[in-house]
């Protein structure tokens, strides 16, 4: 590794200021554009969208979680260095029409520097049913707009309709405290570009 960098209170290291990838914080994002977060549990989906939560809102813009399983954590966002005066939290319920409704109106109401879409805990056949023509509603509503729409999800939803995609893989967790009470203490994942392709994977490492 050759450089690191501070994003929100984690520190990302990366592989060299030439790289503009996920460490690069809003910079790896599509503005006017859909970028897919994916990953399994624990790869680091929360930890990558509260360090672009808490860069946009350092920078004045103001952001939208469309939580689509009600697992927004105010105090981690806080911790991570986000001011929630600039956040909209909208709760879903787990309820994936619901989720995309909202995501349409946050959309079309503008004024937002960021909308991030979690869907991560969403059932796979939910996320399966919905048509392509809500992506291809959300690419056309963002496209001329300097809002970015950050999707997070295990599989890929937006298909062809992304701009960005980046695949997280989990590398190691390092935990403190002892069982049934631990925290992460440290996280390090893989980030792997998959649109565009062709570039070498990103290693990140969030401490708690």
């Amino acid at each position: 590794m050759t450089a690191v960098a501070r994003w929100g209170s984690f520190p990302v290291w990366r592989p060299g200021p030439e790289v503009r990838e996920l460490g690069e914080g809003l910079a790896a994002l599509a503005r006017g554009g859909i970028t897919e977060v994916l990953g399994a549990a624990g790869a680091g989906r929360t930890a990558v969208a509260q360090g672009m939560i808490a860069e946009a809102t350092r920078r004045g813009e103001v952001v939208a979680v469309i939580d689509g399983d009600d697992c927004f954590d105010p105090g981690s966002a806080v911790r991570a260095g986000a001011e929630l005066s600039r956040v909209l939290w909208v709760q879903c319920g787990h309820r994936v029409e619901t989720a995309l409704k909202a995501t349409d109106m946050v959309l079309h109401s503008g004024g937002f520097g960021l909308i991030v879409l979690d869907l991560c805990d969403m059932a796979e056949g939910a996320l399966g049913r919905v048509p392509i023509s809500y992506w291809h509603r959300f690419r056309l509503a963002v496209e001329p707009t300097p809002t970015a729409l950050l999707i997070l999800s295990r599989e890929a939803v937006a298909r062809s309709c992304s701009v960005r995609q980046y695949a997280l893989r989990q590398e190691g967790v390092a935990w403190r405290g002892e069982a049934p009470f631990q925290l992460i203490e440290c996280l390090a994942t893989a980030a792997v570009s998959r649109k565009p392709m062709g570039r070498a994977p990103v290693s990140l490492v969030a401490e708690g």
